[in-house]
């Protein structure tokens, strides 16, 4: 299915990863029923999408870097869907590359859970390994990848990568991993620079892992496409995938396109001049309206500022959640759902203003926390309690439930700094 202009060979393909099909959305469960069908079938609808693109722009193969399930135990719905939208591409005769990584790795016990899927599927082994993709008019392509055989891969398996093939026409390198030095937030698994990447002489990197999409190199590409949908506020950016074009000699072609049906937005509404709840819910229904995003569900957070005209028991219905819930009523659709609606410390955006150096420190100390092992170092003495350790075990795992305890911790500080900044 290669292309031809001009009468120069070019490779077209789609680049995602990081699908998390079946993702629990733990934290979300007390949202409206409507939008939690929504939220749930989301990675399901926004993967459909990027399949529907591959066949409506021909394209020569799929590749996947990457956590194609939310967890090693994937749901037979997970898997059965999975499977079906392979059949799709099957019938179009587009092959798919794709690997595991530390979500869904292959580990041995799960081998008999697995539904087996269709010819065009070729999947890597836990080594890195080379395979090929020979077209029509016998143009070859090298693809090199691996999968992950557990959840932790410390290893830095980019060393067992080969240099570019000299025989084929095109050399891609899949790779679900982190790079030395990035301050991204996920865990640091399959480590590897630029630099290993580059001396490879591929014609083209396509990644996996990092939740956040970033081009790290232009010539060749070396890219992260991000995952395909947002599942917390951090991960508020545009999700989907990207087509690329590959040409002999000339200049890559990378487009991204977004797929996501659901996303993030976090918003700020100035209260100044408002006196009474009226007031208050009008304003912020007009911010929910603003929000609105076309054909896309919303997930708005709403932070208040300049509110000091407003009085103590208007204040009181804001922050017990009875304001929040009055306004989440609407089954409207799309929907423009409020999950969180907060005030801002009166002081706070006077916080760090004349020191930098604290606040790149804050925000050091924040990144820290956050990632997975050190947050579960931190509460390990909490969960040698008895009771949290029985009645909580799942707890520390959800990502939402960190995000929670981060934010909590965060405008606790943030209220102590402006409460001694007040007594100076």
């Amino acid at each position: 299915m290669f292309h031809t202009k001009g009468g120069i060979w070019v490779i077209r393909f789609i680049h995602t990863a990081d699908l998390h099909i079946d993702s629990p959305f733990k934290g979300l469960k007390q949202v409206h029923p409507v939008l939690f069908e929504s939220i749930y079938h989301s990675t399901f609808d926004s993967f459909h999408r990027i399949v529907s693109v591959a066949i409506e722009s021909e394209v020569d193969f799929l590749l996947i870097s990457g956590d194609i399930y939310d967890e090693e135990n994937q749901s037979v719905k997970a898997q059965a869907f999975f499977r079906k939208e392979m059949k799709r591409l099957e019938e179009v005769s587009i092959p798919v590359y794709l690997l595991h990584g530390n979500h869904d790795f292959m580990g041995r016990e799960t081998e008999t859970l697995r539904i087996q899927m269709p010819k065009n599927v070729h999947i890597f082994g836990v080594e890195p390994e080379t395979k090929e993709f020979i077209s029509t008019s016998n143009e070859k392509v090298a693809l090199t990848g691996f999968s992950y055989p557990t959840r932790w891969v410390r290893e830095r398996m980019i060393e067992q990568y080969p240099s570019r093939y000299k025989e084929v026409d095109f050399h891609l390198g899949m790779l679900h991993g982190y790079m030395e030095g990035s301050g991204a937030r996920e865990g640091v698994y399959a480590p590897f620079t630029l630099e290993d990447l580059l001396t490879r002489q591929y014609d083209y990197w396509a990644l996996g892992h990092i939740h956040k999409r970033a081009v790290l190199h232009s010539a060749p590409p070396v890219i992260y496409p991000g995952n395909i949908q947002g599942r917390n506020p951090n991960e508020g950016e545009g999700k989907g995938a990207y087509l690329v074009t590959l040409q002999k000699g000339m200049t890559s072609k990378v487009e991204y396109f977004e797929t996501a049906p659901i996303i993030w937005r976090e918003r700020t509404l100035d209260l100044n001049g408002i006196t009474s709840l009226e007031g208050l819910y009008g304003s912020i229904l007009e911010a929910m309206e603003e929000a609105a995003e076309g054909e896309r569900d919303v997930l708005l957070s709403l932070q208040l500022t300049q509110y000091q005209g407003l009085s103590s028991d208007v204040i009181t219905r804001i922050e017990d959640g009875d304001l929040l819930e009055g306004l989440n009523q609407t089954e409207k659709q799309p929907l423009v759902y409020m999950y969180r609606l907060s005030l801002v410390a009166q002081k706070e955006r006077l916080l760090f203003k004349y020191d930098e150096k604290m606040q790149q420190s804050f925000e050091r100390s924040r990144q820290d926390f956050m990632q997975e092992e050190r947050f579960k170092a931190v509460l390990q003495d909490l969960y040698k309690h008895q009771t949290i350790r029985t009645k909580f075990s799942k707890l520390i795992e959800e990502e939402a439930f960190r995000e929670e305890i981060m934010q909590a911790a965060e405008n606790q500080l943030m209220e102590d700094i402006a409460f001694e900044e007040g007594e100076e």
